[in-house]
């Protein structure tokens, strides 16, 4: 096999550009070729620096626990295609740290020692995209690949290449003082790290492994000059700490307060960009805080802004009706099942819609009921026979009473059209910045990013229902989420979330939803960076996510082994119950008979003991193997002291 693949490799180099045809079959046998050169050469052309090389760091992926197997076909694929005809290539970015936290990566990014026409001659469907930083777009094997080049940098601010010559390492490999040149022009050190799924090497230059131990979030140059050089990280940082709860460094807390006015620069692209990876990727309610948090939200969503203020602020704290949609939203997706834009837009339009014209809750039970079913008849004897539980939402819902509209339809469908035709409104509001209404004490202007085909989009969803109504017949035979469908962006499966959202909500639970309530951005134990943790390093943590390892580790037992054991449990204490009320009912039935002598109460009595502790032992036996899967987290000591 070696010597075929060697022929291959000759063969094909002889081509400048291969056929289509020879790329594709090329790329099926791409894992089968040449191992990846070694990495070597010492670097004696830059002036020895601050930085302390002694600090760097080069895994083995498999001792934290990551495989090949773990990263996708397509991107696998790619690598071993660049590998095989010269060039170093790594996966880098945020799907190296999700991996690290056993988490879905969102996507894949490569980087690679060949230039762009150089990547473009290897892949049959490739094509460069980019001013500022362009890079390659590979479709392969079903999939979009962004690959970028250690050869193409970004222009950076003098400050910045100031700072990157002051530091430069010293006696270091030419390898490794590109991967430590390309980490440095990143966001974040969490974002810093690169991965080799061929060699299983992780490298990591800045301590990035050690901050998501931590759950900080740190700029790669101080946070001024970061955000100076792209006010986007800005928003980010505040994606990714919300999506995984991490916590700023002080710098880049203060720099986010003096640079939230440079996002007004960034054009309208951008902006929806970041902020549908925000609200589309399970992390929406943490990333609105967020925004609220730092003043950026009243740049961004004005309304909503005050909304909040306006909600935390007095003697009453009322519960949000807007962070309770949220939630609900958070609890349908995630990295590798989001929504796209029109749903959340849809749920920004409708709670403003509420807002300003608050609705009877019958009303807003009636449309989501319809969005939900997609049919009137079955959206409304829905409502009927459901009982939700009591909700107040002020001033969003109405305290009128509702049982005079149950009995009329026709009115009914009326208030039900009426309020999609004030969603809608409040849509244009969201496109057009018409909304002149709330008072908020930022000088900083609105920013309006959401496009009229955004907003059309959206739109969509409400314009069944807000046109005769009572028409709306399309049915639905399935009641399950199709994410296929939803990540595409398909309008029937996304007024279908949005109608489960509202429901949800009202507190009118339509599904068996997993309970949520002890939910952690990280769960610690589930993170392959505790293989890298030491006694050290676990002091660090707060009370509170020490006891959140307990209950995450508890949750990891065999499913079918807790269940037999509950089954079991429960078993012998029926038996237990059942033969206690027999003897009781023999002895009362007994009348003028013979009792029981004390010999024989005393030999029942000691069986019964003898059954209860068989249900101790099997309770007992699962803690032990509870401990035991916690003991074997932690595998290399003191790499961090």
């Amino acid at each position: 096999m070696a010597g075929i693949s060697v022929k291959r490799h000759t063969l094909l180099s002889r081509f400048k550009i291969l056929p289509s045809q020879l790329q594709c079959l090329y790329h099926k046998f791409a894992e089968v070729g040449n191992k990846p050169r070694p990495r070597s050469d010492k670097c004696s052309d830059f002036q020895p620096g601050e930085i302390n090389i002694s600090k760097w760091k080069k895994m083995d992926s498999r001792s934290l626990g990551i495989s090949r197997t773990m990263v996708p076909s397509a991107p696998y694929t790619l690598l071993k295609i660049l590998q095989t005809q010269g060039f170093e290539a790594y996966l880098v970015g945020g799907c190296v740290r999700d991996l690290l936290l056993n988490r879905t990566p969102k996507d894949f990014d490569v980087i690679t020692t060949a230039d762009l026409n150089q990547i473009k001659k290897q892949f049959h469907r490739c094509h460069i995209v980019g001013r500022r930083f362009p890079i390659c777009m590979v479709h392969i094997k079903g999939s979009i690949i962004e690959v970028s080049s250690f050869k193409t940098l970004a222009k950076h601010s003098e400050d910045k290449e100031k700072f990157l010559v002051s530091h430069m390492p010293r006696n270091c490999d030419k390898s490794d003082l590109k991967l430590w040149k390309n980490s440095m022009h990143r966001d974040f050190t969490v974002n810093s790290l690169f991965f080799d799924p061929l060699m299983h090497k992780i490298y990591d230059y800045s301590n990035g492994m050690k901050d998501l131990l931590e759950l900080k979030l740190r700029t790669l140059v101080p946070a001024n000059l970061s955000f100076t050089e792209d006010c986007a990280r800005i928003l980010r940082g505040l994606r990714i700490a919300a999506r995984l709860g991490l916590s700023f460094s002080k710098d880049i807390d203060s720099a986010i307060h003096k640079h939230a006015s440079s996002l007004l620069d960034l054009s309208q692209t951008r902006i929806m960009m970041e902020i549908d990876y925000m609200l589309s990727y399970g992390a929406a309610e943490s990333s609105i805080r967020l925004l609220h948090k730092y003043h950026i939200l009243e740049i961004l969503f004005p309304f909503q802004a005050a909304y909040i203020s306006r909600q935390t602020s007095g003697s009453e704290q009322c519960s949000m009706m807007l962070m309770k949609m949220l939630s609900h939203m958070d609890k349908l997706f995630s990295c590798d099942h989001p929504c796209t834009y029109r749903l959340w837009i849809g749920v920004l339009a409708f709670h403003q819609a509420l807002v300003k014209k608050p609705q009877d809750s019958l009303v807003v039970l009636t449309l989501a009921s319809v969005l939900y079913h997609q049919e009137w008849t079955a959206g409304v004897e829905f409502v009927r026979q459901c009982s939700p539980s009591p909700v107040s939402f002020k001033p969003e819902i109405s305290e009128s009473e509702s049982s005079d509209l149950i009995s009329d339809e026709d009115e009914l469908s009326e208030k039900v059209s009426q309020l999609a035709l004030n969603v809608l409104d409040s849509i244009n509001g969201l496109v057009k910045d018409t909304d002149r209404m709330h008072k908020t004490k930022s000088k900083l202007p609105r920013l309006v990013f959401i496009s009229k085909n955004s907003g059309h989009g959206a739109a969509q969803l409400f314009n069944v229902v807000a046109h005769n109504v009572e028409n709306y017949n399309k049915g639905r035979s399935c009641f399950e989420m199709e994410y296929g469908l939803l990540g595409k962006g398909d309008v029937s499966e996304t007024r279908f979330a949005l109608g489960k959202i509202i429901l949800n909500t009202m507190g009118c639970r339509v599904d068996d939803e997993v309970d949520y309530e002890n939910k952690q951005f990280i769960e610690e134990s589930d993170s392959r960076l505790w293989l890298l943790n030491d006694a050290h390093m676990k002091q660090k943590w707060s009370t509170r996510k020490k006891q959140n390892i307990l209950v995450t580790e508890v949750k990891k037992i065999n499913k079918d082994e807790q269940v037999f054991a509950v089954e079991k449990a429960e078993e012998m204490n029926n038996t237990f119950e059942s033969r206690i009320q027999k003897l009781e009912e023999s002895i009362i039935s007994a009348g003028n008979e013979k009792f029981p002598s004390e010999l024989e109460l005393e030999a029942q009595t000691e069986t019964l003991k003898v059954d209860e502790s068989k249900s101790i032992t099997q309770e007992q036996s699962l803690n032990r193997r509870s401990h035991k899967r916690k003991g074997s987290l932690s595998i290399l000591s003191s790499l961090f002291k």
